[in-house]
């Protein structure tokens, strides 16, 4: 039986004690949040407002790590010291320091899981497209395109005072939003990011402190170019573009990350794609959550499960889930210096922007 505590209780914890739930051996022990109001919503066999109670349970196996962005590090870090295996949700850190020290933590521990959540890398579609352009069905891998846009207005803002505030979220519509079809774009083409230039901006709220609008142009290793677009524009309720070309053809990905276009000599690989796509094997509702976080945290937490049980790694782990986060923080840095920044990130020289309404 594998013991699982989740710590921070709003939006995505019940989405974690649900996706855990389905699993026959798996037991939610512990609710953690530091708002005794949100405890129930996990519905855990105990609840506690103090996660160091929660870490030092001997019987914890897995924290699920759910808290607001610049907590994740300091939890996920006590859990990997007090022998627990970690999964957390996106973005791993809102800071290069901090994901240092969560890759740092992680590698010092080979024998314990510590995964980071990007749900739609499970998608049967998209792990299907991530082999084939791995073994050279879409070519040489030439350009990569994203572009994702969605609305986050004052109500949703003030629904928490910790969002929109450079400190406590860390950035905005790129790191809470765009992070996920960036980071899946970046995944499907195998990108080794080199070099981010980049902008962001505040355009619309007063607010917030941070972006809403996102723009980088990413130099992979292998001559690839990334082109990333993020914006909160005000009317886009949610839109999700992704467009991968490569020598030997191209596709593309639109809203839910299904297929909008294909290009590729092989009609067989065609057909077989839009199979996949028609099903619509979009994974399980869990309820709890949000509809444009599609349904698969159950098969991510049915993988970080499986690993533990196995002794192997998990599908995404710590440094996985570092590209996409480290290439956002490297364009908020890119942004600060009016200039190209190269990655690694050097923690000792990163600054968060300080973003004017362009508008006011």
């Amino acid at each position: 039986m594998i013991q699982i505590a989740v710590i921070g209780c709003g939006v995505i914890g019940p989405v974690h004690a649900a996706a855990a739930r389905l699993d026959n051996e798996a037991v939610v022990r512990w609710a953690c949040d530091s708002d005794a109001s949100k405890l129930p919503r996990i519905q855990a066999e105990r609840s506690t407002t103090a996660a160091a109670e929660v870490i030092a349970d001997p019987q914890v196996d897995l924290v699920c790590v759910c808290t607001q962005h610049p907590a994740h590090a300091d939890v996920a870090l006590a859990a990997l010291a007090a022998g627990k295996h970690v999964v957390c949700e996106k973005p791993l850190a809102s800071t290069p320091a901090d994901l240092r020290r969560m890759v740092q933590a992680a590698a010092a521990r080979p024998g314990q899981v510590a995964s980071g959540i990007f749900q739609h890398r499970f998608a049967p579609l998209a792990r299907r497209l991530r082999q084939l352009v791995a073994d050279g069905s879409f070519g040489r891998i030439e350009s990569l395109h994203v572009d994702f846009a969605c609305t986050r207005d004052e109500r949703y803002y003030g629904s928490g005072a910790w969002r929109g505030k450079r400190l406590a979220e860390g950035g905005g519509v790129a790191i809470n939003q765009g992070i996920h079809t960036i980071d899946l774009g970046l995944w499907l083409a195998g990108a080794v990011p080199q070099t981010v230039t980049g902008r962001v901006a505040r355009r619309r709220l007063a607010c917030i402190e941070v972006e809403d609008h996102f723009q980088a142009e990413v130099a992979c290793a292998g001559g690839l170019r990334a082109r990333l677009s993020a914006v909160n524009d005000g009317v886009t309720g949610w839109k999700q573009v992704l467009e991968l070309r490569g020598s030997r053809g191209s596709f593309r990905l639109g809203d839910g990350h299904r297929l909008a276009a294909i290009e590729h000599s092989s009609a067989a690989l065609r057909e077989e794609l839009a199979a996949i796509d028609s099903a619509s094997l979009d994974g399980k509702p869990l309820g709890g959550g949000k509809d444009v976080y599609g349904y698969h945290h159950a098969l991510q937490m049915a993988d970080v499960l499986e690993a533990i049980r196995s002794g192997r790694p998990p599908m995404v782990t710590f440094a996985d889930a570092t590209v996409s986060n480290a290439v956002i923080l490297a364009t908020y840095q890119s942004t600060t210096q009016r200039a190209p920044v190269a990655l690694p990130l050097d923690p000792a020289t990163y600054s968060f922007p300080i973003l004017p309404l362009e508008n006011a």
